[in-house]
């Protein structure tokens, strides 16, 4: 694959798992001049766990109702019509919630490469996300790591980032392309070099 250093192409997929330079990108903590050259996500394959216990969840109705009535259980001995209904509006709410939450963990949950630092938005909630970032000067290794059949056939992967920082490490997990990742980050590494100390980390 291409080294994203020679890539010139700017991404303009909001929803891209590996994008370079992408369009229309900012963060509250970006200082003047500072450029974002990679935005990272988990590769999508990450999301098919939640997308089977999606379906499970979804099933789940249509085939223990008929199972119960099978067994001699009837649930509307128990309950009214209405209740019945109201139980699964709520069931399929509760399920319409955990599919939303499922893509804003995956989607709000970024990696940034900027031409002065590493950047980690992790998304703790609805209402919380916290940031930590180190800068490239105090980047001291960088491994990347590909595990596993899936891993392998679909090109994804940690890549750990040792730092002198008061974050020793950072773990860009199971993002796409892991090996241009590590390759673009020490590109980056090399051309703040010459700069002098390390600046401070968050």
């Amino acid at each position: 694959m291409d080294n994203p250093t020679d890539t010139p192409k700017r991404s303009y997929n909001p929803f891209a798992m590996f994008a370079p330079q992408p369009v229309g990108v900012s963060f509250d903590e970006q200082d003047e001049g500072e450029e974002i050259v990679l935005l990272l996500r988990a590769h999508i394959v990450t999301l098919v766990p939640a997308v089977l216990e999606a379906i499970v969840m979804f099933a789940i109705p249509f085939v223990a109702l008929p199972i119960g009535t099978f067994i001699g259980f009837h649930l509307e001995n128990i309950f009214s019509g209405t209740q019945i209904l109201i139980m699964l509006v709520c069931w399929y709410l509760f399920l319409v919630g955990f599919i939303l939450y499922s893509f804003i963990y995956w989607y709000f949950n970024v990696y940034l490469l900027t031409n002065e630092r590493v950047v980690d938005f992790d998304f703790q909630g609805i209402v919380q996300q916290k940031t930590s970032y180190a800068y490239l000067r105090q980047v001291q290794d960088v491994a990347p790591s590909i595990v596993g059949f899936f891993a392998t056939f679909f090109h994804f992967g940690d890549v750990i980032i040792e730092t002198a920082g008061e974050r020793p490490e950072f773990d860009f997990f199971s993002v796409a392309r892991p090996d241009d990742v590590a390759r673009e980050i020490l590109d980056q590494r090399k051309r703040v070099e010459p700069e002098g100390p390390s600046g401070d980390s968050l």
